[in-house]
C-alpha cells in the first residue's frame, strides 16, 4: 500500500501510465527511467516530480514532446 497522500500517488500513477506509453507499455522500462535523474528536472527523477501538478504536468508535456521526437 502506498505510502504518499492520495493526490500524490494518483499523480505518481499518471506519470507512471504516460511513461509506459512511452516506453511501448514496459512497465520496467518506464520505472527504471521513472527512477533516474533527469537534466531536464534540475536533476530530479520523474518520479519525486509528484509534489505539485505543476511538476507532474512538467514531466507528462516532457514524455509527449519525447513521443514527438522534441528533446529540447
Amino acid at each position: 500500500m502506498s505510502t504518499l497522500p492520495p493526490d500524490q500517488h494518483n499523480r505518481y500513477l499518471e506519470i507512471l501510465e504516460a511513461a509506459k506509453c512511452l516506453f511501448g507499455c514496459d512497465l520496467d522500462a518506464a520505472l527504471q527511467w521513472m527512477a533516474r535523474p533527469v537534466t531536464a528536472f534540475g536533476g530530479k527523477a520523474p518520479a519525486a516530480m509528484i509534489t505539485t501538478r505543476l511538476e507532474t504536468d512538467t514531466v507528462i508535456e516532457f514524455i509527449r514532446r519525447l513521443e514527438h521526437g522534441f528533446v529540447a
